[in-house]
């Protein structure tokens, strides 16, 4: 279900840094996480052998994404039959892999969907370990809570989840406690460097998110619901899974630990960011299989007459969000139609002004259609300053650079406040009634490109 359609939605502004920064040597990328992106560095290091294999199409980097959709799919029923049956393994693994949330994630290239994949397989140890209370379980729980942090440090909210799996796991010993705590410690103190490197980054990496508000926590319900029709059958259904129980079919107790996995991870970073804004819906897309476990759950307690039309009233639900994440222009900008509009307009010794040196970097996945235009602000490369998208000049020199050129494409990006140095490249086009005209204007989906030429 992911893979369908996964090369139409263009793509987006975030993808296009995973280009910029994989196509780069690990070198490079270590030089760059010290600057920016620590909390993406290993992402960034795994793409690279992609991107140096198989290029930049939109299937060969989100590719990736789609197989750990499918990890995450069968890790999920693999859990249900292990803490509950059969049907709930099975039912709650088919809800993973129809989901729009899903689905969205797994057509991207970032870290999201390979987060909550390894989340699923990291619940999975968990609840072997309690099983067998062997060593080597543990050891390789702990390893995948190590990896699960240095991917994405927010997953990390999954270890209270756990700690509840722990406390209402059924004949819980001391050494069982014993040996958890010491495999969730040993990865806790393996994220501390990238702790310290990432929190100087804080500003950059997430100065742009706001307290949440009504609106976030009806994204997330809608998300995890599959559509805003299904938010409130859901929320019957998750009462249901609550008030009860199916019988457990090991020690550990499927009820809580589907309910703490799908609920605490989101409540804390809902919470603490009113006091430091840091909630996006993405930041806790690893929730989603738990979700998928509590229906399982709770259609494991209804008939089998009615069990079946309500998981085909929530899977036809979820249709036209499928629909709507699959549109060529699907993502909050349109990268793909302004190359295309560059690739069709420009001419020999054109010029091209970024309003906001951040969207160079969307020259990175379809670099043809910007080869042939001389970057009038760019003063060194990303690779060359350890950062993503470069230094530019100062506004003396791009305005001596300004008059050596007849035609300058000016590209300018929605969603981003115009800072000063943005607006003066602004001005140095188009103050002077003897330099530049404006000729035509385009827009596509993210902002506008406008073509000036000298009178």
């Amino acid at each position: 279900m992911t893979g369908w359609r996964l090369g139409t939605p263009t793509y987006w502004r975030d993808e296009t840094a995973t280009i910029t920064v994989a196509r780069r040597s690990p070198g490079e990328i270590v030089d760059l996480l010290g600057t920016i992106d620590a909390v993406h560095g290993l992402y960034y290091l795994l793409m690279h052998p992609v991107v140096t294999l198989f290029g930049t199409g939109e299937v060969a980097t989100r590719l990736p994404s789609v197989l750990a959709a499918a990890v995450a799919a069968a890790m999920t029923a693999l859990i249900g039959a292990r803490v509950a049956d059969r049907f709930v393994g099975l039912v709650a693994g088919l809800l993973v892999a129809v989901s729009p949330a899903i689905s969205r994630y797994a057509q991207e290239c970032r870290q999201y969907m390979l987060a909550t994949a390894l989340a699923a397989v990291a619940t999975y140890l968990l609840v072997r370990a309690l099983e067998r209370g062997d060593r080597r379980w543990f050891a390789a729980y702990a390893v995948s809570i190590a990896l699960l942090g240095w991917l994405q440090i927010f997953c990390l909210l999954l270890l209270p989840a756990h700690a509840v799996t722990v406390a209402t796991t059924r004949e819980r010993t001391l050494p069982l406690i014993r040996r958890w705590l010491v495999s969730v410690a040993f990865p806790l103190a393996a994220t501390v460097p990238l702790v310290l490197v990432a929190l100087p980054q804080r500003r950059l990496q997430v100065e742009w998110i706001s307290e949440p508000d009504r609106g976030a926590v009806e994204l997330l319900l809608k998300m995890v619901s599959g559509s805003s029709w299904s938010i409130v059958p859901v929320l019957v259904l998750l009462g249901l899974a609550l008030v009860r129980p199916v019988r457990p079919a090991g020690p550990v107790d499927p009820r809580w630990t589907a309910a703490a996995w799908a609920l605490l991870p989101p409540a804390i970073l809902l919470g603490a960011s009113f006091v430091v804004p840091s909630y996006v819906f993405r930041y806790v897309l690893f929730c989603v299989p738990a979700m998928a476990l509590m229906i399982g759950l709770a259609l494991r307690r209804l008939p089998v007459w009615a069990a079946g039309p309500v998981a085909l009233a929530l899977a036809l639900a979820a249709v036209p969000m499928h629909l709507d994440v699959r549109e060529p222009d699907a993502r909050i900008d349109d990268t793909r139609s302004l190359a295309a509009l560059l690739r069709e307009h420009q001419a020999p010794g054109d010029a091209i002004v970024f309003s906001d040196q951040r969207f160079r970097r969307v020259t990175a996945p379809y670099p043809d259609a910007y080869r042939g235009l001389n970057d009038l602000a760019l003063a060194r490369t990303g690779a060359a300053t350890g950062t993503i998208d470069g230094k530019e000049v100062r506004p003396a020199e791009l305005a001596r650079r300004l008059a050596t050129v007849d035609r300058v494409w000016f590209v300018w990006r929605r969603f981003v406040s115009a800072a000063p140095v943005d607006k003066a490249k602004f001005r140095l086009i188009t103050r002077d009634r003897d330099g530049f005209r404006k000729v035509v204007r385009y827009r596509y989906k993210g902002g506008t490109v406008t073509l000036y030429e000298r009178r």
